[in-house]
């Protein structure tokens, strides 16, 4: 995509700001559908012991958003780590990490489609909350709603989610008070102990490594306001700015709300509840009202999550088609110049057939927890390509005195080594299922798969792997 390209002249009116650029970085995480996903999961996982994997991965995942930030000031490109793997390494690379993102964010969408699903029944036929074929109907439906808004523009996009992030946080912070009082008078399902952080507590290693990897779901989607990096007003610095500040807020809600909300419910009502744990948390606090508001308040989460998914997945797709490594259709914009409406509804599309097969294993829980660790394995395989890629460029320009060693060596090679462990360790522990394996590394293969397709059919992204790959000049004017 060129400089004079209609979809860059016309939509950079509508560039976003850096408060724009946190809200979305918030919103592709959604601290009230993600916990309702994930909570039973983590629990499950980690015991009661659930807030240290969060808190563990905290300075990792910032080392990683440093990373962000210093590869978005070196060149500002919606495919962001599609983008600058292949420039840092080669463009096999860059493809396969382009392909992960787009796999993170479509299947992503199961994992939001599904709580839109049960919360709206919840609030509407409870009788029904566990039948997959209702679940699957209204889930549907908001997806196609919520494509629909897609289309509309990221402007609108943004004052809806501003308006949800707020909502959601006063919610959870209120009930999350109310509930470490609780904890604290003795009155949950589970007495406070200091044993519930030790590594017996979280269920040794493997309970440790399995709470890690969903912890590394819940966190990721901060990135998501780098994917608008060619449309924000300072394209530079705020995309890395929202990064880091989103990574520190998720970070205090999360330990926060899982400290809070995990012991009120026994762990065997909680994955009786898995798909609408927040709301049955909630009820079991202040009551029936109160459960409807959570249910409320997760479903407008839900869907402002699901539109941040959309935008920054199509943003990717449209970075990826301009290089001719995904259909050129992807390219195709609104007749104002505004919203790439191609790639948007081909994720739509996408997203019906994965919330489909999700549906299909035994529970909804089991559902979610596959579709969690999955989105977790696969955000930390191409986490730790984008911090490997800061580091190795980085260090050019440390040597040569014009860097900064601390954020722009250490940090990413935090980013880099957590990732390591965390992959590795996943495996070796077992706490991955032979599900979140075949979701996981069998959709990388894939890729995989396609990019040595694309290079048989000398495509010049590949064909130039030989040499040092120099974009087009793809930013905003």
């Amino acid at each position: 995509m060129t400089a004079q390209d209609p979809f860059i002249n016309k939509h950079a009116k509508q560039r976003v700001g850096l408060g724009d650029a946190i809200v979305l970085g918030l919103s592709s995480s959604g601290p009230a559908q993600t916990l309702a996903v994930s909570l039973a999961s983590l629990v499950a996982a980690s015991g009661y012991g659930s807030p240290v994997p969060i808190l563990l991965c905290l300075i990792p995942m910032l080392g990683i958003a440093f990373a962000y930030q210093r590869l978005n000031r070196w060149d500002q490109s919606a495919g962001a780590t599609y983008t600058w793997v292949a420039r840092v390494f080669n463009p096999y690379l860059g493809f396969l990490s382009g392909w992960m993102i787009l796999l993170y964010y479509t299947l992503g969408t199961t994992t939001l489609t599904i709580p839109a699903g049960v919360y709206t029944l919840e609030l509407l036929s409870p009788s029904r909350v566990n039948d997959h074929g209702a679940v699957f109907l209204v889930a549907a439906a908001w997806n196609l709603l919520i494509t629909g808004l897609a289309v509309a523009g990221l402007k609108i996009a943004v004052r809806f989610e501003w308006v949800i992030v707020l909502l959601q946080y006063a919610v959870l912070l209120t009930v999350a008070g109310v509930a470490v009082d609780v904890l604290l008078q003795g009155h949950a399902a589970a007495h406070f102990s200091w044993g519930w952080f030790s590594l017996t507590g979280l269920g040794g290693g493997k309970g440790l490594m399995a709470g890690m990897l969903i912890a590394c779901f819940m966190y990721s989607g901060w990135d998501a306001a780098v994917y608008v990096n060619e449309e924000s007003k300072d394209r530079v610095n705020d995309p890395g700015r929202a990064a880091i500040a989103s990574v520190v807020m998720l970070a205090l809600i999360y330990s926060i709300a899982v400290f809070a909300f995990q012991a009120v419910l026994s762990p065997a009502e909680l994955q009786t509840h898995a798909g609408d744990a927040l709301s049955a948390v909630s009820g079991q606090l202040l009551g029936g009202p109160f459960k409807a508001l959570m249910a409320l308040v997760v479903l407008t989460a839900t869907l402002a999550t699901l539109q941040a998914a959309v935008v920054s997945a199509t943003r990717v797709g449209v970075a990826m088609s301009r290089d001719q490594v995904m259909p050129s259709m992807f390219g195709r914009v609104r007749a104002d110049g505004s919203t790439p409406w191609a790639a948007t509804l081909t994720m739509g599309g996408v997203n019906l057939v994965l919330l489909a097969l999700s549906l299909s294993t035994a529970t909804i829980g089991e559902a979610l927890t596959n579709a969690a660790s999955s989105l977790g394995l696969i955000s930390i395989v191409f986490y730790g390509i984008t911090a490997a890629a800061a580091l190795r460029q980085q260090l050019v320009a440390i040597r040569a005195g014009r860097g900064d060693l601390i954020l722009g060596g250490v940090f990413p090679l935090i980013g880099v080594l957590f990732s390591v462990t965390v992959l590795v360790g996943s495996f070796w522990s077992g706490a991955v299922s032979t599900a979140v394996i075949a979701y996981g590394l069998g959709s990388i293969a894939i890729g995989a798969a396609v990019a040595l397709i694309l290079r048989w059919r000398r495509v010049p992204f590949f064909v130039a792997a030989g040499s040092p790959w120099s974009p087009r000049d793809r930013r905003f004017s």
